[in-house]
């Protein structure tokens, strides 16, 4: 009796209830699948709340949560697990932005190793006042007069001393035998004492030398010893990165497991047996996944994927969605963003001049009042025309903005290419850059490896002179043999 006082003390002092589910187990049993459906639906509307407040760890924990739990009820490749999957990696997706962001504000203000900047921490003299100077000249003056004043004292004191030990017994006008011994006798042991302090001294050197071996050979063993224990160090770090994936690795592997599932619906053996809405929202969630795949590859600055990603989206949404539908025009400003960094600069240009056209064409229908439905918008009590078109006009600028900049970058890498010709000694050449050909012929960078997905095999680079990243492709899942069930695993890691 008393033990189960004292066991009920400690849950109530824990902030637990001795009657809780935990404590309880057999009623945590006795959830039925119902129940298990509703607290996983709960979970998902919960974290598309978080998101939807910016509170994006917290919806992290709330999706990683609901995704345990569909994959549990449902299966992992159910198609009721797909919109959890995509929610939960875009919210890993806006985690690693944010520790991105903290990053960067960290090192603001952080001066560049090519920064002149004053880390010296001696006062600059051409900064000391006047009143200053003076004071710090009176006080040099001062030290100095002391140790002239020192000196001078230790002078004097040292030949009255050598003078005493002459003139001992030199009151007397004759020399005594006995003195002149006493004074042989005073040489002797002087001479004796020098000999010994320079035997003291050559030991002395002796065990000087032989301690300064021994603290080289110490010196060496502690670097090799150093050197081989950061060996190990650095080992560990990297197993530990294996087995501890990032935020945007994450991301990547819950929207391709999306993408699969979706795909699936749409492809696969019951493709006949969904109702055209049922379609049309998949397919709209299908290539909401592509796009965000995209900005994934994006924040990896793994521009190859990117381009590939964002491009089948587009020609999906094409298929789907209106001429004049605003998600064609985000697709193709992205796409264009992606071909600037993949240094194919025309072809970017082209693409964002597209995204201009489907915004005008958006304001020509708003005007009209012919435009389509934006399913965004619909639920919008307080969306009108005017304000939608005030939306675009303010974002065009921006767009015709982004293709300077790329015009810019183009001019750039063709001028970084002529005087490397020119330096080599190939001597100068066309710079025009006319034509799409020639600006991607000019500048070739190191081909990437193609990568792999986390879920599904991504096909290899048909081109033999695509451009590469500058950052290595996210590593693919190593360990076990079902990728699905190893994503899974780490989500259930990561809302724990």
């Amino acid at each position: 009796m008393a033990a189960t006082d004292l066991e009920n003390q400690t849950q109530a002092q824990s902030g637990k209830s001795p009657n809780n589910a935990e404590a309880s187990p057999s009623k945590k049993n006795d959830e039925t699948p119902a129940d298990q459906k509703a607290q996983a639906m709960m979970a998902l509307s919960t974290g598309k709340r978080h998101m939807l407040c910016q509170d994006i760890p917290a919806a992290v924990e709330s999706l990683g949560e609901a995704c345990e739990l569909m994959s549990v009820e449902f299966g992992e490749k159910a198609p009721e697990c797909a919109e959890a999957y995509f929610y939960y990696g875009k919210a890993l997706l806006e985690m690693a932005r944010l520790e991105s962001g903290v990053l960067g504000n960290a090192l603001d203000g952080v001066p560049e190793e090519g920064d002149d900047a004053n880390d010296s921490q001696v006062e600059d003299p051409e900064k000391v006042t006047e009143e200053e100077r003076t004071e710090v000249e009176d006080k040099v003056g001062e030290a100095m007069e002391e140790n002239f004043d020192e000196c001078e004292n230790a002078k004097i004191l040292s030949k009255h001393s050598s003078k005493g030990k002459v003139t001992t017994n030199g009151d007397t006008n004759g020399v005594h035998d006995k003195d002149g011994e006493s004074e042989k006798s005073e040489e002797d042991e002087e001479m004796e004492g020098a000999e010994s302090q320079e035997e003291e001294g050559a030991a002395g050197e002796a065990d000087a030398d032989g301690l300064k071996e021994a603290e080289a050979e110490k010196s060496e063993t502690d670097s090799v010893e150093g050197e081989k224990k950061e060996g190990e160090d650095a080992a560990a770090q990297e197993v530990e990165d294996e087995d501890d994936p990032s935020n945007l690795q994450l991301a990547w592997e819950m929207l391709e497991l999306a993408k699969m599932v979706f795909t699936e619906q749409l492809e696969g053996e019951k493709k006949g047996s969904i109702t055209p809405e049922v379609k049309t929202t998949v397919e709209k969630k299908l290539c909401e996944t592509f796009l965000t795949l995209g900005e994934v590859s994006l924040e990896n600055e793994n521009y190859v994927q990117a381009v590939e990603d964002l491009s089948l989206c587009l020609d999906r949404q094409k298929a789907s969605l209106p001429s004049d539908s605003r998600s064609i025009a985000e697709t193709h400003y992205q796409l264009g963003v992606a071909l600037g960094f993949h240094m194919k600069f025309e072809e970017a240009v082209v693409s964002l001049e597209a995204a201009i056209a489907v915004l005008d064409s958006r304001i020509t229908n708003l005007k009209g009042k012919t435009e389509s439905p934006d399913e965004t918008k619909k639920d919008n009590i307080f969306h009108t025309r005017e304000k939608e078109i005030a939306e675009i006009e303010s974002l065009i600028p921006e767009i015709k903005e982004k293709i300077t900049d790329t015009n810019e970058m183009k001019d750039e890498s063709v001028r970084k290419v002529v005087e490397m010709k020119e330096q080599i000694g190939f001597g100068s050449s066309s710079s025009s850059g006319t034509g799409s050909s020639s600006s991607s012929s000019t500048v070739k960078p190191i081909s990437a490896k193609p990568i792999s997905s986390i879920s599904i095999k991504r096909k290899a680079e048909s081109d033999p002179t695509v451009v590469a990243v500058k950052k290595a492709a996210i590593s693919t899942s190593k360990t076990g043999s079902d990728p699905v069930g190893s994503a899974i695993e780490k989500a259930k890691k990561s809302s724990t």
